[in-house]
């Protein structure tokens, strides 16, 4: 529950940024700095514990036992430039975290922090365009509904190139003509979309039409 006055520790193992942080907070209205500590274990002596703690660039483990960590749950602004994907994923499902690029204003601390103390999950502009990005998924939905279907003898050419075999290959094998093969394989290209056999198998195998 957001309260009035912030009670807010510092967790760096930089001397310099904990003194950096510590002088944003002294510029945020409605909050107390009440310590800095180096390492997850001085911060566990902290009694009574903060309302939140301001992370300094945590390491990939010093992250994953932030995101674990729940005797007891303390909010978290997580001060990092490329955070872990995964672990930010879980972090922010979790609530009470908010996640700043390293160099925030007063302000967007300020905001971060009520925000975390509130149960919210809130990221910078820059941290969303990477961690919150829809064009992905978009694109992905995109490619598999206008992905014109193969038919039976596609699908079985389209493995047999994924095993390397040129069309002459792929001819005799069928007991078919090598024109009709090069037919074939020239329809495979139009309907994934691909300029390359090798395009046509990496399509194939994403959307699973060729087992690897």
């Amino acid at each position: 529950m957001a309260k009035d006055r912030i009670r807010v520790a510092i967790l760096s193992k930089s001397l310099t940024w904990r003194d950096r942080i510590a002088a944003l907070l002294d510029d945020a209205r409605g909050v107390e700095c009440v310590g800095a500590a180096a390492t997850l274990t001085e911060l566990g002596r902290f009694t009574p514990m903060p309302d939140v703690v301001v992370v300094d660039a945590p390491d990939g483990e010093s992250f994953e036992t932030l995101v674990k960590s729940s005797a007891p749950a303390v909010p978290l602004v997580i001060l990092s430039d490329e955070p872990d994907r995964e672990i930010a994923e879980r972090a922010l499902l979790a609530g009470s975290v908010a996640l700043l690029e390293r160099n925030p204003n007063p302000a967007q601390l300020l905001a971060a922090l009520r925000a975390a103390t509130s149960g919210l999950s809130s990221l910078s502009p820059a941290h969303a365009a990477t961690l919150v990005d829809p064009r992905a998924d978009a694109d992905v939905q995109r490619t598999a509904e206008w992905l014109q279907p193969l038919t039976p003898r596609e699908l079985q050419i389209l493995r047999m190139l994924s095993d390397g075999l040129p069309n002459k290959s792929i001819a005799a094998e069928l007991q078919i003509s090598e024109h009709t093969a090069k037919f074939h394989v020239s329809q495979i290209l139009a309907k994934l979309g691909a300029e390359s056999r090798t395009e046509a198998v990496a399509i194939g195998i994403r959307h699973g039409l060729v087992m690897v």
